[in-house]
């Protein structure tokens, strides 16, 4: 689940998008070679919300659009041939003809590259105490159990710290188990997790794994 969060790049979002392309966007920064419209901070901001599910002001959004540029002409200047590599997957998920703004090119271009680094944790760090941190971020992990593979609902229970939880929690994440399960007196139950908590729990490892990888991604971008 956290996977399929982590490759989303919101292709029919930016094809809306660039449907209504206004070349007579206001300038609002021009600096260094970089140039920023306000049709730009509407791309980032909506390409922002609908990837993390979240809201970012006009200046934040602004802040981050600067740093991506310098980033990815970074990216252009030292380390051209990982860069056209990830401009082919682009192209092939997207179509080369759908991307006439080479703002929303750098875009995709930055989270793509974050993307890599987050799956290959994922797929190649993430350990069970990368789970218990991530827990370790909420009040309570409400969820209700089950005999009956959910139909019904015995109680809801706190599983924050509950072993059993997290061991087949990890499992389930890691791909080796289908069903989240806790023995209680004896009794084996389903942990029943919704759709939209399950969101919440992927969004939250996301952002975990971000963390851990933040120091490796800018130091490979702005490698020399």
């Amino acid at each position: 689940m956290v996977y399929k969060l982590i490759k989303t790049l919101i292709p029919f979002i930016l094809i809306f998008f660039l449907n209504n392309i206004n070349s007579f966007a206001n300038i609002i920064y021009d600096k260094e070679d970089i140039v920023i419209s306000e049709l730009d901070i509407n791309y980032y901001i909506e390409i922002y919300n609908e990837k993390f599910n979240d809201n970012i002001n006009r200046s934040k959004a602004l802040k981050n659009l600067v740093i991506i540029k310098k980033l990815i002409r970074n990216l252009e200047k030292n380390n051209a041939g990982f860069l056209n590599r990830i401009d082919k997957e682009i192209y092939s998920e997207i179509g080369k003809e759908n991307l006439d703004s080479q703002t929303i090119l750098d875009i995709i271009r930055y989270f793509k590259t974050r993307n890599e680094f987050i799956i290959n944790y994922f797929k190649n760090d993430f350990k069970k105490t990368d789970l218990e941190n991530v827990f370790m971020n909420f009040d309570n992990l409400n969820f209700p159990i089950s005999n009956n593979n959910c139909l019904t609902m015995i109680k809801m229970l706190d599983l924050k710290n509950n072993i059993e939880f997290i061991n087949n929690f990890y499992e389930n994440l890691v791909g080796q188990s289908e069903e989240i399960k806790i023995s209680i007196d004896d009794e084996k139950y389903i942990v029943c997790i919704n759709q939209q908590n399950k969101q919440i729990l992927d969004r939250e490892i996301f952002k975990y794994i971000e963390f851990k990888t933040e120091d490796n991604f800018i130091e490979f971008l702005y490698a020399k």
